[in-house]
């Protein structure tokens, strides 16, 4: 899927941005280093990277501090505009995004061999301006890169509105009360665990008819695909093999919603043989 069909407009990121720093050093990033987030979990950050702009009559961009003034440097800037068919444009680049990382790459012609002379050798040089204030960012864009550049590499943090999938969940008539409803209507983000993701908004999976999912121990991961299939994972080849005679039934444990980033409509059953 399209990820741009999620991207906001600017005043929208410019509200969303905000400025945070990890507690432990994890995989993404070193603890005490700032990162720029997204202020609200309906939206998320995405990396995009090594974009070329072109420095040829300009990188064709103007920026805005929306935070800045400290001592260290430390602030968040964006990008505020770019200029129809200029360079920054034409790279990819949109109203909104912030600078993570600027890099540029040199060639260097190295002593060799007396068979092959001189060799060319590309060097890279690297500077990083995520989470920095408007002094910073620039001094990152039009400094650093120095005069012979002929591009600028830009890593890009973006905030995206999470896509969304709208689930309808019905319970076996025979585990409700009266006058209780069994269909009930959620709100998943893509991305999340389906059995998760239906314990953690209070769906009861109970179905001690059922024989226990070797994966997880439940009695109750087995749901029923009435629509909407395709915003589900594809199978792996265990629970092909296992749904072989039921192949609208899902594990919900192995199952992820909203694959590749899809909306839409899903409709399950739960609990399967109390139905």
């Amino acid at each position: 899927a399209d990820a741009n069909r999620y991207n906001i407009p600017l005043d929208e990121a410019a509200d969303l941005w905000t400025c945070a720093v990890s507690e432990s050093n994890n995989a993404d990033r070193r603890a005490g280093v700032p990162y720029v987030d997204s202020k609200s979990k309906d939206y998320f950050v995405d990396d995009l990277e090594s974009l070329e702009v072109s420095r040829s009559g300009g990188l064709g961009m103007e920026l805005l501090e929306l935070a800045g003034g400290r001592d260290d440097g430390i602030g968040i800037t964006i990008v505020s505009g770019v200029i129809e068919g200029g360079n920054a444009e034409r790279a990819g680049v949109l109203p909104g995004d912030s600078i993570a990382r600027v890099t540029v790459y040199e060639r260097d012609e190295t002593g060799a061999s007396s068979f092959s002379g001189l060799a060319e050798e590309t060097k890279s040089r690297t500077r990083d301006c995520e989470a920095r204030d408007f002094d910073g960012t620039i001094d990152a864009l039009a400094v650093f890169p120095g005069d012979d550049a002929a591009a600028v590499y830009l890593d890009v943090k973006r905030i995206r509105r999470w896509p969304k999938v709208a689930v309808t969940v019905e319970y076996p008539a025979s585990q409700c009360a009266e006058g209780f409803d069994p269909v009930v209507q959620l709100e998943l983000f893509a991305g999340e665990n389906l059995q998760r993701a239906l314990l953690n908004r209070g769906i009861a999976l109970d179905d001690p008819g059922n024989p226990r999912c070797d994966f997880c121990g439940s009695n109750a991961c087995y749901v029923s695909v009435g629509k909407g299939k395709s915003l589900l994972n594809p199978m792996g080849k265990t629970e092909e093999k296992l749904m072989e005679r039921n192949p609208n039934v899902r594990l919900s444990c192995k199952a992820t919603v909203g694959y590749n980033m899809q909306e839409g409509d899903l409709r399950l059953k739960v609990n399967l043989s109390q139905h």
